[in-house]
Order: C-alpha cells, then structure tokens, then sequence
C-alpha cells in the first residue's frame, strides 16, 4: 500500500509566495496614494477653520489677525500654516504647505483660501486636491 505525502512541496510555497510578492507589489503603491489624498481632509478642514477664525477675529477687532496663536490654529505633523495679510490687513489668504512624508504628494502639496473664499488662487489647476 502506497503512502500519500500530506503537506507542500517546496515548489509550491515558493509559486505562492511569488503570487503574493506581486499582488503586493501591484497595490501598495495604490494604497500609498489613498492614504496621502486621505490626508488632504487635514489640511482643507484646518484652512476653513482659520478662516472662520479669522471673520470672528474682525468682528471683535476690526481687521484679520496676522498670528495663527491668535486664531487657535493647532500645529500638525503633515502641514505647515501661514497667514499672508494685506498692508491695512483687511484682506488675507491662509496656506497649508505639506511637509515630511506628505510631501509625497507632489500634485496636492499646497493648499490657499482667501478672504472671499477662494481656493487656490494661484493654481486652479489644484482645485480638484479640495474635493
């Protein structure tokens, strides 16, 4: 009576292991990219709140502030903030730069909303990056 081998052989491991090295190989490369545009939400989400930060701030002063300290603004890891005022600082455009590791997102790295409420101003080309 023939014994039957239980178990795999060497050749199958390998055969599977080379279908799972190219399945990752073909979607990590689309993971990386959801999880920069998931990202993107910090940055769209932090210039709407400076934004209405900055109306409450004229209310109360009469002019736009020229400090984030003033308007709350929290640091993040992924974006850096700046305020660009105009010289009787009635008007302002606010921008999120990405840095570190969302600098990666190369078509998306730079974020502006304006005093009336434009989106990137300076590149509508981007205007799709708010979405």
């Amino acid at each position: 009576m023939q014994r039957t081998k239980q178990g795999f052989s060497l050749t199958e491991l390998l055969i599977v292991l080379a279908i799972i090295g190219i399945l990752v190989a073909l979607c990590y490369p689309s993971y990386q990219q959801y999880v920069l545009r998931s990202y993107r939400t910090e940055a769209t989400t932090a210039l709407l709140q400076l934004a209405n930060a900055q109306e409450h701030y004229l209310a109360d002063h009469g002019s736009y502030a020229a400090d984030l300290a003033e308007l709350g603004a929290a640091a993040t890891a992924r974006y850096s903030f700046e305020i660009m005022l105009s010289e009787q600082a009635q008007a302002y455009e606010l921008r999120a730069l990405a840095q570190g590791l969302q600098q990666a997102d190369s078509s998306c790295s730079l974020f502006s909303l304006n005093h009336l409420g434009q989106r990137n101003q300076l590149a509508p080309d981007t205007l799709n990056c708010w979405d």
